[in-house]
């Protein structure tokens, strides 16, 4: 005697998914992202959970590397952080927990709690406390707007720590 049957994975999905369960999931992830292409950045994280509707964000729990391309294979930037989302239809991704962003052009380093990157103005923007480390100057200050290479941007409400400063270590 012989027995088989049939499952429809539309149909399991429907009966064993739930809104807190990713769609993707993607492990020790490194993925390159360019235009025209050259690479622009590099995103690396060892775990990636993508949601769909309702939701349609992509969380990194343990955290994601981004690496910002000046040239081929020259390394401008640096963005990491403990925690991310990819909100996909606003095309922002929030960085929280121990951000860290170092352009190695200025040899700055911003350290905050939480960053805006607006994929689609090319900014990123944070509210929270930051402190910018610069070689011989330590910005601190509440509200930093910045482009995605950290080379132009507007503090708010800084205080400076200053050991002489010179043209290589400039504050806007």
């Amino acid at each position: 005697m012989l027995f088989s049957c049939e499952n429809d994975l539309g149909t399991i999905k429907e009966v064993t998914q739930t809104e807190d369960m990713a769609d993707e999931i993607v492990n020790d992830m490194h993925t390159l992202y360019s235009d025209s292409g050259v690479v622009v950045y590099e995103m690396i994280a060892t775990r990636m959970e993508k949601f769909g509707e309702p939701k349609n964000v992509t969380i990194f729990k343990h955290g994601f590397e981004v690496n910002f391309f000046k040239e081929k294979d020259s390394i401008v930037s640096k963005l990491t952080a403990d925690y991310a989302e990819v909100k996909e239809k606003e095309n922002v991704i929030i960085a929280r927990n121990n951000v860290i962003f170092t352009n190695y052009d200025k040899n700055q380093t911003l350290k905050t709690e939480e960053l805006f990157w607006d994929q689609t103005a090319k900014r990123v923007r944070t509210e929270k406390y930051f402190e910018v480390i610069g070689e011989k100057t330590t910005v601190k200050g509440y509200g930093l707007d910045t482009d995605e290479t950290f080379t132009d941007y507007n503090m708010h409400k800084v205080s400076v720590e200053s050991q002489n400063i010179n043209n290589n270590d400039s504050i806007q």
